[in-house]
């Protein structure tokens, strides 16, 4: 009779508890940014020491309780020897550097499934006289780490193509993003008869706050108007970064009035703004309405023609686009 219900079975508890460790130890907050660090050279031993254990149980428990049997002809034990060892390899490297957009502790998870599950199904090829059930687990284990492996991939790629899409100092969306954004609006045409409403906000007297307060000052202006922008998210379809101190705002199906009153709305929450040291900040704002057919950079340069003559007019005003 098999002893699959003793030791093997304390094996496989014994890679859930490993398991369970590697969660605990890398519940850490995620990162915006793409970042490649090193990782905590204590938390990287105990990981690697929670892993070679588990193996290292593994082996004796097979070793100690079954002869060994070597395959004829060496290819086998190449390959399964090479497998178990590229995947350990792996997994010692992820526990030593830190991606952060990657799902570091599904990624550890998933690899020490794979070398526990490649160990377990060379089980019943080294010693025949096992259990069937370590192959059973073997695969299960497998399986589920090629699972795991595939959701980082594709949530590593999912990050990715957002940071790209991403100014990064406000997270806004970027210049890139917004035009090709806008230029799909502009191609179905909006929503109705209405089209597609751009506004161009553009701060007063940047330069001069720059100058004469530091670009530190300044980047914290920037990003405090890109929050104060985000309160309209809702209501909005594209908010974007398009410049130094220029952002637009991208809202279909509003008529006229609609897209004056959301553009005095936002120009009053920028101007509420309070900050320690500096002067009051205010924006300069342009609403241009799409006519048919319109080319993008035909509805951009005026609302941008729009937002310049908000400026040489007093500055902290709506202008509509003619």
């Amino acid at each position: 009779m098999h002893r699959f219900g003793q030791a093997p079975a304390s094996c496989y508890f014994l890679t859930i508890r490993a398991a369970e460790a590697l969660f605990l130890l890398n519940a850490e907050a995620s990162s915006p940014s793409l970042q490649i660090k090193l990782a905590r050279p204590d938390r990287a031993l105990v990981l690697i020491f929670f892993n070679v254990a588990t193996s290292g149980y593994l082996l004796y428990h097979l070793v100690s309780e079954h002869p060994i049997h070597v395959p004829p002809g060496g290819l086998s034990v190449l390959f399964e020897a090479a497998s178990f060892m590229s995947v350990f390899l792996m997994f010692i490297g992820a526990t030593l550097v830190k991606v952060t957009l990657a799902a570091r502790s599904t990624l550890l998870l998933a690899l020490f499934a794979l070398q526990v599950g490649n160990l377990l199904d060379a089980a019943n090829l080294f010693f025949p006289s096992a259990s069937p059930d370590y192959w059973v687990v073997g695969d299960a284990l497998t399986f589920s780490g090629e699972v795991l492996l595939a959701f980082v991939v594709f949530q590593f790629v999912r990050h990715t193509n957002r940071l790209a899409n991403l100014d990064p100092l406000t997270r806004l969306f970027n210049r890139s993003y917004h035009m090709r954004r806008l230029a799909e609006f502009l191609k179905s045409g909006g929503q109705g008869s209405s089209g597609v409403a751009v506004i161009a906000i553009d701060l007063d007297h940047f330069k001069h706050i720059n100058d004469v307060y530091g670009h530190g000052f300044g980047d914290q202006v920037l990003i405090d108007i890109a929050q104060a922008i985000s309160v309209f998210q809702n209501k909005v379809d594209l908010i974007s970064r398009t410049g130094g101190e220029e952002f637009e705002v991208v809202a279909r199906g509003l008529d006229e009035p609609a897209a004056l009153r959301l553009a005095e709305a936002i120009r009053e929450q920028i101007a509420a703004l309070q900050f320690e040291q500096g002067p009051k900040v205010s924006a300069s704002l342009g609403v241009a309405l799409s006519h048919a057919n319109e080319a993008l950079s035909s509805l951009r340069q005026r609302a941008d023609a729009a937002a310049y003559q908000a400026k040489q007019t007093g500055r902290n005003r709506v202008q509509l686009a003619t």
